[in-house]
């Protein structure tokens, strides 16, 4: 699984996707049929439902009826927005959601075995070359652009802060979509267990 590459703002299909909109441009490997993210998302949504049901560790999820991302946040991590430690997430000059450079532990098990596909510590990454669905996991419930524009980002109020742990679990859409990886057929719901060591402004 990749997870390095490096970008310093929000990809804003992801926003679009909360919207309701398809991924209509994106093309599978084998064929040139749109990819409908709305079709995998509705089939998803049982599927999801009685994993998150049958998961002892995922008592108290909640649903984000938005997405179809089912999380359950064990942590808050830090408060306090006069710590200078304390991440503000913005727009930056283009008016693109910036995205931070963060540090993280997590674990990736596949929703259809409950099996570890990928397990790392310590790990620095961009925001902005994470899947979809940890970039809705990071972002703030709601942000404001530069144009005083109120957009429906995240799950959660300050979003994901040094010291959050979180646990999710991704339609497909906010995984890998139709690509297959080692390890992790296409069209494979993800279940993540986050552990935020670091969130802080991107670097040059």
């Amino acid at each position: 699984m990749s997870m390095k590459m490096t970008m310093k703002k929000i990809n804003f299909l992801i926003i679009a996707l909360i919207a309701g909109v398809a991924f209509s441009g994106c093309l599978k490997d084998n064929d040139f049929e749109p990819y409908d993210a709305q079709k995998y998302l509705s089939l998803e949504k049982p599927i999801l439902k009685e994993y998150v049901e049958k998961t002892p560790e995922l008592e108290g999820a909640v649903l984000d009826a938005e997405t179809g991302i089912w999380y359950k946040l064990i942590s808050e991590g830090l408060q306090d927005k006069e710590s200078p430690d304390y991440y503000t997430y913005n727009f930056n000059s283009a008016n693109d959601i910036e995205a931070p450079d963060i540090q993280v532990n997590y674990d990736g098990k596949l929703v259809a075995t409950g099996t570890s596909f990928q397990k790392k510590d310590k790990v620095d990454l961009s925001l902005g070359g994470v899947l979809g669905g940890w970039q809705v996991a990071f972002l703030p419930k709601e942000l404001k652009d530069k144009n005083g524009k109120v957009v429906k980002a995240g799950l959660t109020e300050l979003g994901l802060q040094k010291g959050s742990k979180i646990r999710i679990v991704l339609p497909s859409p906010y995984g890998y979509q139709n690509k297959t990886l080692a390890g992790i057929p296409a069209n494979s719901p993800l279940d993540f267990y986050i552990e935020v060591l670091e969130v802080k402004a991107p670097s040059n």
